[in-house]
């Protein structure tokens, strides 16, 4: 979530947090595959911040998380997507500063340094076979006499689908490539798909490694306060982090070293919190990130890899302090479903609702905080140039976190 409430924290307050997530994500091909698949990795998620100020107007923060990640296995052989994965990691330090005019209102900003690196292999029957199509119309296009109409790898698609369901002629998508560009060309392409194909396949499928690259972003935002009731409401905003990192594909038989430019998503986070009786705190948070702009497109597999929505999350809570020592949290949280038929295999689950109960236990300048939460995952159509190929259903996961407080 990339939140900044360090920076609201007590001089000299010292933060650290550790949390591991059990996901539970599995699917079956549709379509005809014969895959079965449990995908979810487990992961571990370690925070870190330290608060101080430096006079009456300015104080800060130094906060280290990992504000992206993802975690993907496609077991078993002969299905859909057999041997696909994506595994990205990151990591950040951000320093805010913060200057406040008065008892309630106050502005932010800071850098942030954030390196990415990932690595992810496309493989299974859904891949090999539009990646192979999509490689055949672009050889296919690139020979065409210059005013040709150039071929859809749709078109292709809907031919070498006829011919896979016992039609030789490739159905209508086949008679519109023959009719197009000649007598016999459907058969042709079809044998160039079907020899592409088994190339992919005993080649090991795609594969792309992205070196980890750190790069320099930024974050502005502002605060309202009236401390006498606990209120708050806070709004950050971070723009896009450029990224360039080199990159290695394998795909073919053919290895490509390369690079590749991408971008963080922007994001705009809005926290709001408030006393509503004695030892009662309501909270409430929006955050939006622009997945829709993260664009990472190899060079030798021309596409692609990222395909995400935008993602809304929603969030609101009660705390209660019942004595001096103890304290307790319950909160929910909400992220929609996208606009999409189908989602990125990579990430094949569409919207969630999770609950989290915490507890914290202070003892002079230390408190222990523990918590569990539980995330209903929504079920989504996972495809393969838009066309499912796994259906993902009745999936969550389990998260628990420990975080240790000090102030000096």
């Amino acid at each position: 979530g990339q939140s900044t409430s360090a920076i609201f924290s007590d001089d000299g307050t010292f933060n650290l947090s550790f949390g591991i997530v059990m996901p539970s994500v599995t699917g079956t091909d549709t379509g005809g595959g014969t895959g079965s698949y449990d995908v979810g990795d487990n992961y571990t998620q370690f925070g870190f911040s330290y608060t101080n100020r430096v006079n009456e107007s300015f104080s800060y923060a130094l906060i280290v998380d990992q504000p992206y990640g993802a975690n993907t296995t496609y077991g078993g052989t002969g299905g859909n997507l057999s041997g696909t994965m994506a595994d990205l990691s990151s990591q950040a330090a951000t320093l805010v500063l913060r200057y406040q005019f008065g008892e309630r209102f106050s502005v932010f900003g800071g850098l942030s340094y954030e390196g990415v690196e990932a690595d992810v292999a496309l493989n299974g029957a859904a891949y090999r076979n539009a990646i192979s199509i999509s490689a055949v119309t672009a050889v296919f296009n690139a020979g065409l006499p210059g005013g040709t109409t150039p071929l859809s790898s749709t078109v292709l698609g809907g031919a070498m689908q006829a011919i896979a369901g016992g039609d030789a002629t490739g159905g209508a998508a086949g008679a519109l490539i023959d009719g197009t560009y000649g007598a016999g060309t459907t058969t042709t392409l079809a044998g160039n798909v079907n020899t592409q194909a088994t190339s992919f396949a005993t080649n090991g499928g795609y594969n792309f490694s992205m070196a980890e690259d750190y790069s320099v972003g930024y974050l502005i935002g502002a605060a309202y306060e009236i401390p006498d009731i606990a209120l708050r409401f806070a709004v950050t905003y971070r723009p896009e982090t450029d990224h360039s990192a080199t990159t290695v594909e394998n795909m073919f038989g053919t290895t490509v070293a390369s690079a590749v430019n991408y971008v963080t998503p922007a994001s705009l986070n809005v926290d709001f919190q408030t006393g509503i009786a004695a030892d009662t705190l309501l909270t409430a948070g929006f955050r939006w990130t622009d997945f829709s702009a993260v664009d990472v497109v190899p060079t030798l597999l021309g596409s692609d890899l990222v395909n995400l929505d935008d993602a809304y999350r929603y969030s609101l809570g009660l705390a209660r302090r019942f004595n001096e020592n103890l304290a307790g949290s319950i909160s929910i949280a909400y992220e929609p479903t996208g606009n999409g038929a189908t989602v990125s295999p990579l990430g094949p689950t569409d919207g969630q609702l999770g609950l989290t109960i915490g507890g914290r236990y202070t003892e002079g300048n230390m408190s222990i905080t523990g918590g569990i939460n539980y995330t209903w995952l929504g079920d989504a159509f996972a495809g393969v140039a838009d066309q499912p190929v796994a259906y993902f259903s009745d999936n969550h996961a389990i998260g628990l976190g420990l975080r240790a407080e000090f102030t000096f």
